[in-house]
């Protein structure tokens, strides 16, 4: 179902079609965090770290399912890698988000926490910040939406759905806490 709405920022109308629907997300993030117990030796070593701003959201939806399948809290927080990244130009500036880490990084099994991969440049961004918080023993990459256009070499370990775009498109996630509804949205010009 298309629908269309208009960004704010731009004031250019979009077409909006579904590509994951509230329940289609629900399954999605449960099988993902399968995956990411699957993937740890140990879930109390585990941290996941959203980055800013719709993966921190998604951190937390994750670690509420995580919870559920290992019965004990999931450690988590925000890691905002802005002063890392090396496209400030392009992308242009947001507010800074402090980081919050739960304790230290050392010998902690971290996955990274990003709504979509693009180009790579933001996970590079957040791997070099990492190392200035400590040395984790492992990180991973979790991401809702891979929609292609790496610019350099690097690939998620968990994603929900591949969907390959168009330079000009983009990719929404809503979630109800913030947005009043859930899914995941092709946004096309």
């Amino acid at each position: 179902m298309a629908r269309t709405f208009a960004i704010p920022a731009a004031n250019a109308p979009l077409r909006r079609l579904e590509i994951l629907s509230a329940a289609d997300l629900r399954r999605t993030l449960k099988r993902l965090a399968s995956q990411v117990l699957e993937g740890v030796s140990d879930s109390r070593h585990l941290l996941l770290l959203g980055i800013p701003t719709r993966g921190v959201a998604l951190a937390q939806e994750l670690a509420r399912e995580l919870e559920l399948i290992c019965g004990h809290p999931i450690d988590q927080g925000s890691l905002d890698p802005t002063f890392h990244r090396d496209d400030l130009e392009r992308i242009g500036t947001r507010l800074v988000e402090a980081t919050s880490l739960p304790g230290g990084l050392d010998g902690r099994q971290v996955v990274l926490v990003d709504d979509v991969i693009f180009t790579g440049r933001t996970v590079r961004a957040a791997l070099e910040a990492l190392q200035e918080w400590g040395r984790p023993q492992r990180v991973f990459l979790l991401v809702m939406v891979d929609r292609g256009h790496r610019e350099l070499p690097i690939q998620p370990d968990f994603c929900g759905r591949v969907v390959p775009t168009s330079r000009q498109e983009s990719i929404a996630l809503c979630l109800e806490a913030i947005d009043g509804e859930e899914g995941v949205f092709l946004l096309r010009p």
